[in-house]
């Protein structure tokens, strides 16, 4: 069946890597990668990060240093961690992602 309605909008959105392996209940401060390589986001408004199901608020609830991601509060060891980057000037993990020749 055919998509009925506008099309969605569609761009070079990113998923980084699950960081919740790492999550001890003591430590706020995590490294930030995309395939296993450092991410630099830079603007925390950038980012989408779901921390336990809940959407986090930049800024309120985790900044960003360089390349990791500093919590407000210690997030539970058993909590699960996605983030996916929705704008971007970084465009070297595109074209990695991108090249085909490799």
């Amino acid at each position: 069946m055919a998509y009925i309605g506008r099309q969605q909008s569609s761009g070079s959105f990113l998923k980084l890597d699950d960081i919740s392996s790492s999550f001890d209940s003591s430590a706020v401060r995590f490294n930030l990668t995309l395939g296993g390589s450092a991410f630099f986001p830079g603007n925390p408004y950038s980012l989408m990060v779901s921390l336990g199901g809940v959407i986090q608020e930049p800024i309120a609830s985790f900044t960003i240093i360089d390349d990791q991601i500093e919590f407000a509060a210690a997030p539970a060891s058993n909590a699960n961690f996605f983030c996916v980057v929705l704008a971007t000037t970084n465009t070297d993990p595109l074209k990695t992602l991108t090249d085909l020749s490799r």
